[in-house]
């Protein structure tokens, strides 16, 4: 299936859409027919990128139906017997848009990285691939080892004096330096002798540290079927930051938020109870929506595992 790139003005509010849409990596966003009455939707869609297919032909079928401020009313009123508004599975899996850390420059010793972690290497010459590696060995103050980067089984021609980026995590910390090459060696086993990082950037991944987003989230009051649409500006381990119309937005309100995430090129599924610890008005123009910081309570151990990857993740595809 070939994509065509859609234009800003080729969705528009309040009108069915005449074909699927999909992102970038052709995954689904919206099935045709879907009606979007939301500007903070219509602005996450841009964001991720929107394509359709060149026969306009796919994904046909009934799509999911967006229309936050009456499904709110729903919500507030206690009158939905059945649930409205998309199911997770219908959401598109987000990707992280920036990060918001505490950065310092430390030397080399004062890590904790230890022998045998791995690490991700990146070529200074502009392009974002990205090659796993180990740390294996060091010199005080005179090289550091990690062995040789490959790609598909073949090692990759290193010169000497070249400048590699290298990224690497552990614990609460992600690290990033540059080093140049000082010798390559084959035997016993083909490994890289870079000479030692002058300084190093350290990321402290506290609970609070904030990956940036722009995410559509199926959110609804604990117990209720009833659910409404709302875009998830940034998100960490302890909750999110939230665009929800204002009839859910209710300080102290207890909440499931369902969301996906792309981690490690999958989609994963998340829903989270969360209580909304303050919400205050936001200038979208019509004064339907307030920004509600969304604590998240008795996230289970797996999702948690998985939130805190996707951070990760986010930390080492930073520039």
């Amino acid at each position: 299936m070939s994509l065509q790139p859609l234009r800003k003005e080729d969705l528009q509010l309040g009108k069915p859409i005449p074909y699927s849409v999909f992102d970038g990596e052709r995954v689904l966003l919206l099935s045709q027919g879907c009606v979007i009455e939301s500007e903070s939707v219509l602005d996450a869609l841009r964001t991720s990128g929107m394509f359709s297919s060149d026969d306009k032909a796919a994904g046909k079928g009934q799509g999911m139906l967006y229309r936050p401020s009456v499904q709110a009313g729903l919500i507030a009123s206690n009158q939905a017997s059945e649930r409205v508004g998309p199911g997770v599975e219908d959401l598109p899996a987000a990707r992280a848009t920036s990060t918001v850390g505490e950065d310092s420059l430390i030397g080399f010793g004062e890590t904790n990285l230890r022998m045998g972690d791995p690490m991700q290497v990146r070529f200074d010459d502009g392009s974002k691939d990205r090659y796993p590696v180990r740390l294996i060995g060091a010199v005080d103050k005179r090289s550091i080892l990690i062995t040789h980067p490959q790609i598909e089984g073949r090692m990759i021609f290193l010169r000497e004096g070249q400048v590699l980026r290298l990224k690497a995590l552990r614990g609460k910390h992600a690290y990033a330096f540059e080093a140049s090459v000082l010798k390559c060696q084959l035997t016993p086993f083909p490994y890289v002798h870079l000479n030692h990082p002058p300084q190093v950037r350290a990321t402290t991944v506290r609970k609070a540290y904030r990956v940036g987003l722009s995410a559509i989230a199926s959110v609804g009051l604990n117990g209720e079927r009833a659910r409404a649409t709302c875009n998830m500006k940034d998100i960490s381990i302890a909750g999110t930051l939230l665009h929800a119309p204002r009839e859910l937005a209710l300080v102290g309100a207890t909440i499931e938020v369902a969301f996906r995430l792309q981690i490690d090129g999958q989609p994963v599924t998340f829903k989270v109870p969360g209580l909304i610890r303050n919400a205050r008005e936001i200038e979208d123009g019509n004064g339907r929506f307030r920004s509600c910081g969304v604590e998240f309570v008795e996230m289970d151990a797996e999702q948690k595992r998985f939130l805190q990857s996707f951070i990760y993740e986010s930390l080492l595809s930073e520039a």
